[in-house]
């Protein structure tokens, strides 16, 4: 029976069972006599009100940081400027950062970065969360929210993030260009890849280079102007002008009102031309794109080739 003031512990070698004292810190067993450590629960509610308003200001005052490099979460302060990754140990700039006179080397941060008006910046790589460029831009950059050329920005180099911006009076000029949305205000020069869900070509835009992104949607609006020799798309629709010397492959092609499109060869599966549209060029018969090799395996007859066992 417990007396009054009394709890009931267990020893953490044998799991017997005895009363001690609530306030005593550490006791020996009396099944088998050796030390041990108690672990009471603490009785004072003003004490735990203290503790639980203490950590939920630590808690208000701090963010969780994911690591660009192994993807780990990480409790830093919010005033913190830096951090080390608890998982990989990986170094973590964090703060904002503004880039402005002439700058080299690698560039890592966790939160936003602003190449400034009048910047050159020639480093290898750079990363963030948000990039603004109003400067000269020589580099690899990746983003995880997004990437903005602003007027008066000069950008080569490759951009990475989910949306790519350009806005007028921008000039970008890069090899590649991987995201999910990309807009289109100023001028942009693409030589090698150029991969995305939904293109956007505003008014005011100029694009050169390739269109070969077989699940985008792609929007011409009026007043941009397309250099391309072929365009491969899901999805096509023409608000403005749009001249393609060479072949265009869509599923959809949409000809807004005051639309012109003028192609070499067109392969499409539906083709719609609103009143006060124009569509120019040979339209030939529809041809599906073929399925990827592995779509096209007859999972029943992956096991025709079997040897069937023969009846006695």
């Amino acid at each position: 029976m417990k007396r009054p003031n009394q709890l009931e512990v267990s020893c953490p070698h044998c799991h017997a069972t005895q009363n001690e004292p609530a306030g005593a810190i550490s006791t020996n067993c009396r099944a088998c006599g050796r030390y041990f450590k108690l672990n009471l629960p603490v009785r004072d509610k003003d004490k735990d009100d203290r503790a639980a308003r203490s950590n939920a200001a630590i808690a208000k005052a701090s963010r969780e940081v994911y690591c660009i490099k192994c993807g780990a979460p990480n409790l830093v302060a919010e005033a913190a400027l830096s951090t080390q990754c608890i998982r990989c140990l990986h170094y973590l700039e964090l703060g904002d950062k503004v880039v402005r006179g002439v700058q080299t080397g690698k560039l890592y941060a966790y939160d936003d970065v602003l190449f400034a008006e009048g910047c050159s910046f020639k480093g290898m790589e750079a990363t963030g969360r948000r990039i603004e460029v109003r400067g000269k831009v020589f580099s690899k950059l990746r983003a995880t929210a997004e990437i903005v050329a602003f007027a008066g920005a000069q950008l080569s180099g490759e951009l990475h993030a989910p949306v790519v911006r350009i806005e007028p009076g921008a000039k970008v000029k890069v090899q590649t260009i991987e995201c999910a949305r990309l807009r289109v205000a100023g001028d942009l020069e693409i030589s090698g890849l150029l991969e995305a869900t939904e293109i956007l070509l505003a008014s005011g835009s100029t694009f050169s280079g390739r269109l070969n992104n077989p699940d985008a949607k792609l929007q011409v609006e009026a007043g941009a102007r397309i250099d391309a020799e072929s365009a491969t798309c899901a999805e096509m629709i023409v608000e403005g002008e749009l001249n393609l010397p060479g072949f265009v492959s869509a599923e959809k092609v949409v000809v807004m009102s005051h639309g012109r499109m003028n192609v070499g060869r067109l392969n499409a599966a539906s083709i719609e031309v609103s009143p006060g549209g124009m569509l120019q060029g040979l339209i030939e018969k529809y041809t599906p794109r073929p399925k990827p090799v592995e779509a096209l395996v007859d999972p029943e007859a992956a096991g025709e080739d079997e040897p069937q066992a023969e009846a006695a």
